[in-house]
């Protein structure tokens, strides 16, 4: 994948990596045209696709969880089934668009029942898709750092640890608070230390969510490791969080961690301290 995309580019690139490289398809298309609000016609043999229409929701983790389950190569973890349906899904939304496109869509409906058009694929794939585990990888630059603050959000576990740096991006203290929040600077000279955790569950991923709170979200970045690069994610701030001077862990570690048990930190969401 490309380096520094946005989310669009994510999605785009995703969904090309599961109809071209793991379904081995013959697809042949502008990957220069892509928007997602007014989504253009991608042809495919005789036919169109619109490739904003495909796998339309889902999202950034479950695709690249569906990648890791269709890879032909990888036959420890690779699903027929999954795979299967994925081509019917595709072969069902190509017949759909043409027959929209010709003002025939009624007739579609009519060929097609509610178990078998390209709507009730999509759903068998989630459904199938809840059977194999879905794992994330988070980058953690602030308090989840400690292993106590990690513990008490999502509990006692030996995870898969490595040191990692972001790029591009600086870590800031939050005003009147003992928590940080982190910016996207744009300069190669701006990094980032923090650690990378790799196979966390979606219930792992549901209790950090909620101890982060409304203020934050999760944003997909690219982690340096050994000069290699490692898709992750990291908990952005929104734009109501104002930033002080630069945030230090290991100061946070030795003076603060006790204010921020006592005073901010709440499972249902880190307090927000009022200006």
């Amino acid at each position: 994948m490309e380096k520094d995309l946005n989310i669009n580019s994510d999605v785009k690139s995703l969904k090309l990596n599961i109809l071209k490289e793991n379904l081995k398809q013959d697809w042949n298309l502008d990957t220069d045209l892509w928007n997602e609000e007014f989504p253009h016609d991608y042809r495919f043999e005789d036919t169109y696709l619109q490739l904003s229409f495909v796998l339309r929701d889902f999202n950034i983790d479950e695709l690249k969880h569906l990648i890791s389950i269709t890879n032909i190569f990888d036959i420890k973890n690779y699903n027929h089934d999954v795979a299967t349906l994925i081509n019917n899904f595709v072969r069902s939304c190509v017949e759909y668009l043409n027959c929209e496109i010709e003002g025939k869509s009624d007739e579609y409906f009519k060929k097609f029942d509610k178990n078998n058009n390209c709507f009730s694929y999509e759903k068998k794939i989630k459904n199938a898709l809840k059977k194999h585990k879905l794992k994330y990888s988070l980058f953690f630059y602030g308090t989840l750092r400690s292993e106590e603050v990690r513990e008490a959000v999502i509990g006692q576990k030996k995870f898969n640890i490595s040191r990692g740096i972001l790029q591009k991006h600086k870590v800031y203290k939050v005003k009147n608070a003992n928590y940080p929040l982190i910016k996207f600077t744009n300069q190669k000279s701006d990094e980032v230390e923090g650690i990378l955790i790799k196979d966390l569950t979606t219930e792992e991923i549901k209790k950090l969510d909620k101890f982060e709170g409304k203020n934050y979200f999760r944003q997909f970045v690219k982690i340096n490791m050994k000069d290699k690069l490692y898709d992750a994610q990291i908990y952005m701030p929104q734009k109501t969080l104002i930033a002080e001077e630069p945030w230090n862990f290991d100061y946070w570690y030795k003076n603060n961690i006790n204010d921020f048990f006592s005073k901010e930190f709440n499972l249902n969401g880190v307090k927000e301290i009022k200006s």
